[in-house]
C-alpha cells in the first residue's frame, strides 16, 4: 500500500539574533517576549485567526515555530512581516530600557509544503518533512544572517527568508506583492540544502542602503511570471462538413517529407 501525501501546510519559524550571548535572566525575558510579539503582529495584521488556530506551535527557547493553512499566505506575506518589524522596534525599546545591553532582533523563515503533523495527544510539537528541514536551513543561511549584521541595529529588526516555493506560488503567481526594493534573491548553501532564498527586509538600513544586499529580484520575478504565463503549444482544429470526395489530411507537426498519391 502506498503512503498518502501529508497535507500541505505553511510553516513560519523565527529565532532571535545574539540570544546565546545574553545572561540566563535576560534569555528568560527574551524567550517570554517572542510569542507575545508574534501574537501582537498577527493581531495588527488582521490575522488573529492564524495565531489562534496555529498548527503544531512550539517554542525553541530562542525562537518559535508554527504551521497554518496556506490560504493565509498572501496576507501573511503582504502584511504580517511589516507589522512584526514595527512590534519588534517597540518591544526593543522597552527591553533595552530594562537591560541596556539586550536587543530583540529576529530572523524569520516562511515555507510551504507537505508536512507530517504530530499525532494528537503526543508530547512532541515538532512536525516532520523536507519542507520543515528547508525552513530551518533557510533561517540559518548566511545571507539571512548577514542582513542583521549589515544593518543598523536600531532600525532593522527583522530579516525574512521566503522560500523558492513561496516566491513562485505567492509572489510570481501575483497573489501578493512586495516592494521590489526590499526583496533580494540570494543563493543558499546550508549543509545538504542548495537553492535560492528571497530576502524580504521591511526596513533596510545601514550598509544595506549604501551597497544593497545583492541579487536582482525584479529580473527573477519577471522570468517566473513569464514561465507561468507562457502559452501552451498551439493547436489547430479543422472542421470538415458536407460530402467530401478524395482524401482529407490533417497534420499538426510534420518532420521530413509528406507524400500522398
Amino acid at each position: 500500500m502506498l503512503a498518502e501525501l501529508p497535507p500541505y501546510r505553511a510553516l513560519l519559524v523565527v529565532d532571535t539574533k545574539g540570544f546565546g550571548s545574553n545572561s540566563a535572566a535576560t534569555q528568560a525575558m527574551v524567550s517570554a517576549a517572542i510569542p507575545d510579539v508574534l501574537s501582537q503582529a498577527f493581531t495588527r495584521a488582521g490575522l488573529r485567526e492564524v495565531w489562534e488556530t496555529a498548527l503544531f506551535p512550539h517554542g525553541t527557547g530562542d525562537g518559535y515555530g508554527l504551521g497554518f493553512d496556506p490560504r493565509f499566505l498572501p496576507a501573511v506575506v503582504t502584511r504580517f512581516f511589516d507589522e512584526l518589524q514595527a512590534v519588534l522596534a517597540e518591544r526593543d525599546t522597552r527591553l533595552r530600557a530594562a537591560t541596556r545591553s539586550v536587543r530583540l532582533r529576529m530572523r524569520a523563515s516562511l515555507n510551504v509544503g507537505p508536512i507530517l503533523e504530530p499525532e494528537p495527544g503526543t508530547t512532541s510539537a515538532a512536525a516532520i518533512g523536507s519542507a520543515v528541514i528547508t525552513t530551518h536551513r533557510l533561517l540559518d543561511a548566511a545571507p539571512v544572517r548577514a542582513v542583521l549584521e549589515r544593518s543598523d541595529p536600531d532600525q532593522t529588526f527583522l530579516a525574512v527568508a521566503l522560500s523558492q516555493r513561496i516566491f513562485e506560488d505567492v509572489l510570481a503567481g501575483e497573489y501578493a506583492q512586495l516592494p521590489a526594493s526590499k526583496v533580494v534573491p540570494a543563493d543558499v548553501r546550508v549543509k545538504e540544502y542548495r537553492g535560492t532564498v528571497y530576502l524580504y527586509i521591511p526596513n533596510p538600513s545601514g550598509d544595506l542602503l549604501r551597497h544593497g544586499a545583492g541579487g536582482d529580484y525584479a529580473e527573477d520575478l519577471a522570468e517566473a511570471k513569464a514561465a507561468i504565463e507562457a502559452p501552451a503549444p498551439g493547436s489547430t482544429t479543422n472542421i470538415i462538413s458536407g460530402t467530401q470526395h478524395g482524401t482529407a489530411i490533417q497534420v499538426g507537426q510534420v518532420h521530413g517529407n509528406l507524400h500522398h498519391g
